[in-house]
């Protein structure tokens, strides 16, 4: 009887992220709808056997780069709480992000994003990727907020969840002026978040917002 020969465990993940890369890739280029899945193999150069071993369907391709991300932002924001104090924390968390990507990463990386954002009204799959990867995100930086409160360091009367809704729209508001706009400045863009999360931001004082002085769609 013919023995056979055994997959490595790192061949069968190298293989894995060459299909998630050709993917992002076609992604960025063509979009998710347009994109499929003959095209993913194409562009990985392997065989739709090979493809659909590992992934089902173009949502679990989402998943699986979703998932990846994930553990990189993990990773930087578990960095970032090791640094002892919230203003190092923040930028490292702003080089991690905003800062020392790669330039050729860059529009990939944000078309990507965008193109996620824009699928998941209308695909429960996606929706339910997205805010769980989101979720993750945001759950992190709740932990890193409410130590830094706990410090003093952070403001404490501020709820920890609205902060880290804000800091992750700052991010995903660069991605979007990132990739349409060429002239876009990222030093100074992220020196201006510095100066927010600094206190340097605004030298007078801010009434807080009424909640009957609000329109009426934002009541709710």
């Amino acid at each position: 009887m013919k023995r056979v020969p055994k997959v490595l465990p790192e061949y069968l993940e190298q293989r894995r992220q060459q299909i998630l890369d050709a993917a992002a890739a076609c992604f960025s280029r063509r979009g998710f709808h347009q994109t499929t899945m003959q095209d993913i193999c194409e562009e990985s150069d392997l065989s739709p056997g090979a493809v659909y071993r590992y992934f089902r369907s173009k949502e679990e391709i989402i998943e699986g780069i979703s998932g990846l991300r994930q553990q990189q932002n993990a990773g930087a924001i578990q960095a970032a709480m090791e640094k002892g104090n919230t203003i190092d924390a923040l930028n490292e968390l702003i080089r991690f992000f905003f800062i020392e990507v790669e330039p050729h990463m860059w529009q990939g990386t944000c078309a990507l994003l965008l193109e996620t954002i824009t699928e998941a009204p209308r695909n429960e799959t996606v929706r339910s990727i997205l805010q769980r990867t989101n979720g993750e995100v945001r759950n992190h930086l709740i932990k890193l907020i409410r130590e830094s409160q706990a410090k003093g360091e952070f403001n404490a009367a501020l709820d920890p969840e609205s902060i880290a809704r804000v800091m992750m729209a700052l991010y995903q508001g660069f991605v979007t002026q990132r990739l349409v706009d060429p002239d876009f400045n990222v030093l100074a863009y992220t020196e201006v978040m510095q100066a927010l999360f600094g206190g340097d931001f605004w030298q007078g004082k801010l009434a807080p917002v009424q909640k009957e002085a609000q329109p009426a769609a934002l009541r709710h």
